[in-house]
């Protein structure tokens, strides 16, 4: 009976043990701002914002770096606000499905408030804000995170860091010398408008808003176009763009 009682003890005593493990786990890896993110998306944050390279560093490393130059913030997407920093753990979030008239990039749904990510140096100026996108491939889902300069509508970069294309052919939207012809492209028109073409036979005409689609891959080309196209248009992040075009300061109010 005794040795019972200590059997049931010892359980005890380890369950405990563990909550106190996890709940310590959570505590040491939020930051004391409520801004964290997991460590591959971390890592893909800052490898698109050119902070890292590809050889990914350390997980502390990966952590003190993203606290430093990494801002989260949440847009609403309906209106286009930064909604403030102090309201970013008790924003409630509406997610709709989406019809298939209105899902060109054939995400299904669509959630209200979401995050993004802005950039800022060591002197706490603002450099670019990033953005996940995610769209409807040849044969996969594909999760990117779009770097934009300030104005909105310029690329800095583009990081394609989830997506099971055909290896190859499709999985090349991760491959660096395709990835090249992307910064200095624009993805907003004068209008504000979405304008990104991806091309399968460029006549060499290549002008801002054009970059060539991958070779044998056309799917996944227009994979990528679509969703661009979705996220930074008007069910996506296009009036939360066209107030930053007019205005590149609202990255910076908290």
């Amino acid at each position: 009976m005794r040795k019972g009682k200590i059997i049931v003890a010892s359980m005890m005593l380890f369950c405990v043990l563990c909550f106190a493990a996890v709940a310590l786990y959570f505590l040491v890896l939020k930051s004391d701002d409520g801004q964290s993110a997991d460590q591959p998306h971390a890592a893909a944050i800052l490898q698109v914002a050119g902070l890292v390279s590809a050889n990914k560093p350390d997980p502390e490393t990966i952590k003190t770096l993203f606290a430093r130059r990494v801002i989260v913030r949440q847009v609403n997407l309906d209106s286009g606000e930064l909604l403030p920093v102090a309201a970013h753990q008790d924003t409630q979030k509406t997610c709709v499905t989406l019809a298939t008239d209105q899902d060109p990039a054939q995400v299904r749904q669509r959630c209200s408030i979401v995050d993004i990510y802005i950039i800022q140096n060591n002197e706490h100026e603002i450099q670019q804000v990033i953005l996940p996108v995610s769209g409807k491939g040849a044969k996969s889902m594909m999760h990117a995170f779009l770097a934009l300069e300030s104005d909105g509508r310029t690329v800095k970069n583009l990081l394609y860091y989830d997506q099971d294309e055909t290896p190859g052919l499709g999985a090349k939207v991760d491959d660096a010398d395709w990835l090249r012809q992307w910064p200095g492209k624009k993805v907003l028109d004068d209008r504000a408008q979405p304008a990104l073409k991806v091309v399968q036979q460029n006549s060499g005409n290549s002008d801002d808003y054009t970059v060539d689609g991958i070779t044998g891959a056309t799917m996944t080309s227009v994979g990528v176009e679509k969703s661009i196209n979705f996220w930074t248009g008007d069910r996506g992040y296009g009036h939360f763009l066209q107030r930053l075009m007019k205005d590149k300061q609202i990255l910076s109010n908290q």
